[in-house]
């Protein structure tokens, strides 16, 4: 069972779209209402929920009045906030290698998504997989898809290119007129995915600004200049979440269920599918921190205890002598030893 994710550099650069158009404590409350703070965002690295991004979105709109508040994100998005990503769909040598591109490197900036493609005679059909969406604010995440795939027509076809159509799942129907202005093409309604029609001729059409490097990287390298790896399952999803709350807190079971959009019995059995089950990862998770922080800093065992969620020190000590051998101090005079 793969969870649909959103890279935290996204959803960094969201959210900064956000104040422009709401007040500062709205935006706080949406985040909260996520389950997020700015500090997660701006000190953290990897991957949450998509469907936190459409909680946030939804309860901006709502607090507004402002139904499509995703399209209005998608026009100001940009896409050069992907730093690595970017440059390296940007970077292609013509508009199909850079949908290309675009399409197998998507697992860095939104593992369990896909680009579909679907060809007609004369148009490719490019979107972004909504199934599985089923949550408040998913209508805004379609919407705002659409801008941020036509963003990558537009830096090979130029700023005036319009779609000849857009196409949106079910749900969009009741405004279209108004959806077609905001977008500037027809809009259809009733597909699969949000997804933009481009012209086969336009396809081959060279890049007009290359990079000064050509360079062609893999995506393992890729992934490491962006500073996170492709999540493939249900136990990466949840330490993606993890690594998220953290150092604020050492998320529960039912909080990261709640931010993967599923209750906590399907959480359950995602992981025992996986031979695997949530106390386990949240424990591996705490041993690796409380290694990580006693090696390469000096917050003293008490802080780290609490940081990792223990009420008492000495139930960390207990717990850290039990993965290792020996005691917090132990280990991290062991460290200074060897510097």
């Amino acid at each position: 069972m793969r969870q649909k994710l959103v890279n935290i550099i996204e959803l960094a650069h969201v959210v900064d779209i956000l104040d422009g158009f709401a007040p500062k404590h709205v935006v706080e409350s949406a985040l909260r209402s996520a389950g997020l703070d700015r500090k997660m965002l701006s000190e953290g690295t990897g991957f949450v929920s998509y469907a936190a991004e459409a909680v946030i979105l939804e309860s901006v709109a709502r607090a507004i009045g402002d139904r499509h508040l995703g399209a209005r994100v998608g026009q100001a998005f940009d896409y050069l906030a992907y730093g690595a990503y970017a440059n390296y769909v940007l970077g292609a040598p013509d508009l199909r290698s850079a949908l290309d591109r675009g399409r197998r490197a998507l697992s860095l900036t939104h593992p369990g998504s896909e680009i579909v493609i679907r060809q007609t005679d004369t148009h490719m059909v490019v979107g972004r997989d909504s199934k599985g969406l089923s949550v408040v604010g998913h209508l805004h995440l379609d919407e705002g898809a659409l801008f941020v795939i036509s963003k990558v027509v537009r830096y090979f076809l130029g700023a005036d290119w319009r779609p000849d159509w857009l196409e949106l799942p079910d749900g969009h129907s009741d405004e279209k007129s108004k959806l077609a202005e905001l977008l500037g093409a027809p809009v259809r309604t009733g597909a699969q995915s949000p997804s933009v029609a481009i012209r086969l001729s336009d396809l081959a059409t060279r890049n007009p600004q290359p990079l000064k490097t050509q360079k062609m990287i893999t995506l393992e390298e890729l992934g490491a200049l962006m500073g996170v790896e492709p999540v493939q399952s249900m136990e990466g999803a949840v330490l993606q979440i993890m690594r998220a709350h953290f150092p604020t807190s050492v998320p529960s079971e039912s909080r990261v269920a709640a931010h993967l959009a599923i209750g906590p019995r399907s959480l359950q059995r995602a992981l025992g599918a996986e031979g695997t089950l949530f106390r386990t990862i949240r424990s591996m998770f705490i041993e690796g921190q409380a290694r990580e922080m006693l090696r390469n800093s000096d917050i003293p065992v008490e802080q780290i205890a609490a940081m990792l969620g223990y009420k008492e020190p000495k139930s960390f000590r207990r717990a850290f002598r039990e993965w290792t051998g020996s005691s917090p101090k132990s280990f991290r005079g062991s460290r200074n030893a060897n510097t």
